[in-house]
């Protein structure tokens, strides 16, 4: 969705100039701080970017885009962090994640491309003093996102523990969007296409499957963000009332057709993920 794809001020081709996702501009200096470079001649980079994602291979139905809530209230969110990351060149990029514990960011596997970037930090926005920690580690469920049949996921490892009153949690609705059970979904997203824009929760959405479209892996949504929301989490709204179960990863808007496309939270990624994590409770 102009998610952490691509969606940007300034804006980056992606392959055979297919769509781009949303890019995000900001000062370096005011946005995040610049870890180490692996080229001591590179030079800091005017903006703060988003990377690019895959583009979509088929095209959904138009629909039109949602409208807008208010800004969330801060502490209503901790689970939701900003994703910053630093090239070999020591430019800027942004994304979103969402806290699963004190140490486990889930985002989109495309930003987390160790061919790309050099360095992780997060940011916690909506908690109690705004922490701010650097990652150790990233593990991405495929490397192969480039092709929308595959799942565009994976998580950080962070340094130190961030504590906050309450953490997503990984939750599988597959069987009942495919079973075309109506279930309704919400995100909180940025409010501008710059790495550290006050945050916002979007309106309640439909939820639906993008399997048809060649996305094997694949929620979809009406457009909704405003860019540089990649990675960004879908958490289910039952009973009306957003809940802390995390449903899918955003993975790339395809705003001519007012859609945003959403890795899922399934089997094969629960599995992949206990797997990576030998503590986690498999049941």
């Amino acid at each position: 969705m102009r998610l952490c794809f691509s969606l940007s001020l300034p804006r980056v081709v992606v392959a055979h100039s297919l769509v781009l996702l949303a890019a995000c501009s900001a000062s370096v200096n005011d946005e995040a701080s610049p870890p180490p470079t692996t080229n001591d001649n590179a030079k800091a980079s005017s903006t703060v970017t988003e990377p690019p994602a895959p583009p979509p291979r088929v095209s959904p139905p138009v629909v039109a885009p949602a409208k807008p809530e208010e800004p969330s209230v801060e502490g209503a969110f901790p689970e939701v962090v900003y994703v910053l990351m630093r090239d070999t060149q020591n430019g800027g990029w942004f994304c979103t994640g969402t806290l699963i514990s004190e140490t486990i960011v889930v985002t989109a596997a495309h930003c987390l491309d160790t061919t790309m970037f050099v360095s992780y930090e997060i940011v916690a926005p909506l908690a109690a003093n705004k922490p701010r920690v650097k990652a150790t580690k990233t593990s991405s469920f495929s490397s192969k996102f480039a092709d929308v049949a595959n799942p565009d996921i994976g998580f950080l490892t962070l340094s130190n523990p961030v504590s906050i009153s309450a953490y997503a949690e990984l939750t599988d609705v597959t069987a009942r969007v495919e079973a075309r059970e109506p279930l309704t979904v919400a995100a909180v997203v940025r409010t501008a296409e710059r790495s550290q824009a006050p945050l916002y929760q979007a309106a309640t959405l439909d939820l639906f499957s993008t399997v048809e479209f060649g996305y094997e892996h694949g929620f979809g949504t009406k457009l909704f963000s405003n860019g540089g929301d990649s990675g960004a989490g879908l958490f289910l709204v039952e009973k009306g009332v957003r809940t802390h179960k995390l449903v899918g990863v955003a993975r790339q808007p395809d705003p001519a057709r007012g859609i945003d496309h959403f890795s899922r939270i399934d089997a094969s990624f629960l599995a992949w993920y206990a797997d990576q994590n030998p503590t986690v409770d498999r049941n």
